[in-house]
C-alpha cells in the first residue's frame, strides 16, 4: 500500500474530516472539491479533504495535485492497488484529524448542501446516514434501490438506500468498528450493533445522479453475497449454533420421519429395505444434519474461546458510580 501524505502534525484537532474515496465513477477532482467546500466554508467550521484513490487513476491524481498545491486543507492517499471503498474508507479515517469524519462520494450523489443536513444531524447522533430522495430518479434505478432495498431489510437492516455512501459519522465509532471487503453500504447496521447512535436523514439527490447507470451482473451477485453476509452477522455472529443447529436439526428431523416411514412399510406392508432410494435419502439426511450442526457447534466454541473478552455491549454512561468497600 503506497501513500502519499502531506499531513500536517496530527495533535492538530480539526472539527470535520471529509473523506472521499476514489473508484471507478466519478465527476472530476475539481468540480466535486469546489462543490464541497463552498458549503463547508459557509458553514464557518474548520475543515480538511482526504481523497483516497484505490489503485491507478492518473488524471485524477494529477487533478488533485494542483488542488492540493492550491489548498494545504487537501491531503492524497493512493493505494498501488484497488482494495475497494471499505479500504479507502479505513485508510482516510487512520489519517483523518476531524471529530467528525463526512464520507462523501467522488462523484455527486447527492446535493451538495446535504452535507448541512448530514452535520446538523451528527449533533445528536454518532452515524447519520444519508437517503436520497428518488422520486425524479429514472423508473429503472427505482426498482433497482427498491430490490436492494427489500433484500438489506429481510437480512435484517432497518435503514433505507444503503447504496447511498453520503454519512456523517463521529470518529470513535471507527474505533470499534473494522469495515471489510463492501460493508461500507451497511456501515449503519454494523454500527448499531455495536450500541452506536444511529440516524438516517432524507437527502435532495443530484441531477447527476439520475443520469441511467449500467451495473455489471458480477456486482448484483455481489451485493446479493454481502446481504447474506450481513444477515448472518446481525443474527447468528454471536450464537452461529442457532443458525446451523436449526438446519441440522430440520435435516435430522426429516430423515428420522423419512426412516420411520420405509420403516413401517417394511413391518406392515412387507416392503422390502434393500435397492431402495428413500433408504439412501434417510441416511444422507441424518449424517448432513449431524455435521451441519457440528459446524455451527465448532464456531460456538471458537468464539467462546477466542472473543469472551470483548463485549457484545456499549455502556452509554455511569450515574453515581458507588464506592467499593
Amino acid at each position: 500500500m503506497k501513500v502519499e501524505t502531506n499531513f500536517p502534525p496530527l495533535e492538530r484537532v480539526l472539527d470535520i474530516s471529509v473523506i472521499v474515496p476514489v473508484l471507478d465513477r466519478d465527476d472530476g477532482a475539481e468540480q466535486v472539491w469546489r462543490l464541497y467546500r463552498e458549503v463547508l466554508t459557509q458553514m464557518g467550521r474548520s475543515f480538511e479533504f482526504i481523497f483516497v484513490l484505490d489503485g491507478a487513476h492518473p488524471d485524477y491524481a494529477s487533478a488533485l495535485e494542483r488542488i492540493a498545491a492550491a489548498d494545504d486543507r487537501v491531503h492524497v492517499i493512493a493505494l498501488n492497488r484497488p482494495f475497494g471503498e471499505a479500504a479507502c474508507v479505513q485508510e482516510g479515517t487512520r489519517h483523518a484529524r476531524g471529530e467528525t469524519l463526512l464520507l462523501m462520494p467522488a462523484y455527486l450523489q447527492v446535493s451538495p448542501e446535504s452535507i448541512r443536513l448530514l452535520l446538523d444531524e451528527s449533533a445528536a447522533a454518532d452515524v447519520v446516514a444519508g437517503v436520497r430522495d428518488r422520486r425524479k430518479d429514472k423508473p429503472i434505478s427505482r426498482l433497482r434501490g427498491w430490490w436492494f432495498n427489500a433484500l438489506a431489510h429481510a437480512a435484517g437492516s432497518r435503514f433505507d438506500d444503503p447504496g447511498c455512501t453520503a454519512r456523517a459519522v463521529k470518529r470513535r465509532v471507527f474505533d470499534e468498528l473494522q469495515l471489510q471487503d463492501d460493508q461500507q453500504f451497511f456501515l449503519p447496521v454494523l454500527a448499531e450493533r455495536l450500541g452506536f447512535s444511529v440516524r438516517q436523514v432524507l437527502l435532495p439527490q443530484a441531477d447527476a445522479d439520475r443520469r441511467f447507470r449500467a451495473h455489471r451482473p458480477t456486482d448484483y451477485i455481489r451485493r446479493v453475497m454481502d446481504i447474506v453476509a450481513l444477515a448472518f452477522m446481525i443474527r447468528f455472529m454471536h450464537k452461529p449454533f442457532r443458525f446451523f443447529g436449526s438446519i441440522g436439526a430440520v435435516l435430522v428431523m426429516l430423515g428420522t420421519l423419512l426412516g420411520l416411514y420405509i420403516l413401517a412399510q417394511r413391518q406392515f406392508q412387507d416392503i422390502a429395505l434393500a435397492d431402495r432410494p428413500a433408504l439412501l435419502l434417510t441416511v444422507l439426511f441424518i449424517v448432513l444434519g449431524i455435521q451441519i450442526a457440528a459446524v455451527g457447534l465448532m464456531a460456538e466454541i471458537v468464539i467462546f474461546t477466542r472473543h469472551r473478552s470483548t463485549p457484545a455491549y456499549r455502556i452509554d454512561k455511569i450515574v453515581g458510580r458507588p464506592e467499593k468497600g
